[in-house]
């Protein structure tokens, strides 16, 4: 019987919450030392969205791919601006036009947000045994294979 996409989607849409469960416990400090950021979760969403981007990108583009509206975005940015996690620039192109772009702390935030991600995921996959090391590992590389080829 061949796999429908349909189970496999259910399978994925069971995979995101079970990934941000185990590793991302509300109000549990899962990282010694870790302290508590003075960003929410959407705050580092678009922080993490900008990090990815090398020029930066309008106010109308970045709510667009975080799919909220362009006046709930507004504030967000502007608090960002204030703790100066991001800056606007002026387009090059279209003078009328800012993007906004990832400042120095912003990315330097981003980095350590991911490289705490991995050290707490390093610790919480080393209760694994061998046999369940090798069957994460080479799922993992053949989800991101396939992964990489949809369009």
């Amino acid at each position: 019987m061949a796999t429908k996409p349909e189970q496999i989607g259910e399978s994925f849409i069971k995979l995101l919450p079970l990934i941000f469960n185990k590793l991302n416990k509300p109000g549990q400090k899962n990282i010694p030392g870790q302290k508590q950021s003075e960003l929410t979760h959407l705050q580092f969403h678009l922080l993490e969205e900008l990090f990815h981007t090398v020029e930066g990108v309008s106010l109308t583009e970045l709510a667009q791919n975080i799919n909220i509206s362009k006046q709930q975005m507004t504030p967000l940015i502007m608090k960002l601006e204030e703790k100066e996690y991001v800056t606007k620039v002026q387009n090059g192109k279209d003078k009328r036009s800012v993007k906004i772009v990832l400042s120095e702390k912003g990315k330097q935030t981003v980095m350590k947000r991911w490289e705490d991600f991995h050290q707490l995921f390093c610790e919480k996959i080393g209760q694994l045994n061998e046999d369940d090391l090798l069957d994460l590992d080479y799922s993992i590389n053949k989800v991101i294979r396939i992964i990489g080829k949809l369009e």
